[in-house]
């Protein structure tokens, strides 16, 4: 009897989890997941961790999932058909990467009224900052593109001055941007809502700013000119490529180049979720449908299954209103796949029914990634 073919998958978003379920159960294949510590953030709960209405323990899970061996370590390094995983070396068939996107870190030594994070943990950390600052001036500010969860810098604007309004402080929110326009590559009207959202909600954003990450990785608070006077700053780190893909990347931007099937120029590197270079939205659908594409592709390979790649996805998330409110973003490609296909965009108006969806998306998150305790 021949041994099972070895197909390794790091990351536990959802790119990683979409790709993990999607090979096991095949006869023939053994699948190692490989995630830090063996836990998953739910990445969407930042934004209440960081204004104090939620704990990062909340969305936070132990990955365990039937028939995959779940490996609580870090991926080191990649090289043609070997991964090392803290100091040991494996040779599967097959590599499906999904790292995502490392942050770069914020100096706090330099000054205390700058904060950075992207992630429910580093959220908790800066909570008791955020939450002492009653009057004045907070800026949010996005050091640069890409950044995973477009429309969120704008939800914790909008989370931050409803919640001033809420208990009557006497606070502004701006949010600084170097952007022209907000997700300009989905067209003009989908940014032109979230700057009346942010408008309606008493939030002063500030289109073309010229920020300078380096100065704001290490505390400063960047070069924008018109950046004066703010109490605290909170910045959404700059992303930059996983140091486990770094030699699969040019030097144009830190996203990972693959072809339609997510293979990279390293015979039997798969790179997937928010590391790979795609046409479509940072957001959860086309990360999970990102990962069975190369799932499918390792399949095929390999000689197990030759189903056709799935359909392109349909981007839907959700934007944080402030004040107990969702609204919600739903994205189709009517004409095809991108970049050829034009995006048709809906927007559901923000609502406290939304919330039930919001948590519903959470359940939905947890059971793809914890199956095996009901088992």
């Amino acid at each position: 009897m021949s041994a099972a073919a070895l197909v390794v998958v790091v990351g536990a978003g959802p790119a990683g989890i979409a790709a993990t379920r999607h090979l096991r159960g095949q006869d023939g294949i053994r699948v190692v997941l490989v995630v830090p510590e063996g836990r998953a953030e739910y990445l969407a709960g930042t934004l209440a961790v960081a204004t104090g209405d939620a704990r990062a323990d909340q969305y936070r899970a132990c990955v365990e999932l039937a028939g995959v061996d779940v490996v609580p370590a870090r991926a080191e390094a990649i090289e043609p058909g070997m991964i090392r995983i803290e100091g040991s070396w494996l040779r599967p068939q097959a590599i499906i990467a999904a790292p995502g996107l490392a942050l770069d870190l914020v100096g706090s030594d330099a000054s205390d009224r700058i904060v950075g994070f992207w992630d429910p943990t580093g959220a908790e950390v800066a909570a008791p900052r955020i939450g002492a600052v009653e009057r004045g001036v907070i800026d949010v500010v996005i050091t640069s593109l890409p950044y995973r969860c477009p429309p969120a810098p704008y939800g914790l604007a909008m989370r931050l001055a409803r919640r001033a309004r809420r208990f009557d402080q006497p606070l502004r929110v701006r949010l600084f941007t170097p952007e022209e326009h907000p997700l300009a590559a989905l067209g003009g009207t989908l940014g032109d809502t979230l700057l009346a959202d942010c408008e309606e909600a008493g939030v002063d954003v500030r289109l073309g700013a010229r920020i300078a990450p380096d100065a704001v990785a290490e505390g400063a608070s960047g070069d924008a000119t018109d950046r004066d006077g703010a109490d605290l700053t909170i910045v959404i780190p700059r992303h930059r490529t996983s140091p486990l893909l770094a030699d699969l990347v040019d030097s144009i931007g830190p996203l990972v180049p693959v072809d339609s099937r997510f293979a990279t120029e390293m015979r039997g590197v798969f790179v997937v979720g928010d590391a790979a270079a795609s046409p479509y939205p940072r957001a959860v659908d086309p990360a999970a449908w990102s990962g069975t594409v190369a799932a499918q592709a390792v399949l095929s390979e390999l000689g197990f299954d030759r189903t056709p790649i799935p359909a392109a996805p349909a981007p839907d998330c959700f934007v944080d209103h402030g004040d107990g409110t969702y609204g919600r973003i739903r994205i189709t490609y009517p004409d095809g796949p991108p970049p050829a296909g034009r995006p048709s965009i809906s927007v559901d108006p923000p609502a406290p029914a939304q919330v039930n969806d919001f948590e519903a998306a959470y359940r939905s998150w947890l059971a793809l990634r914890t199956d095996a305790r009901t088992r």
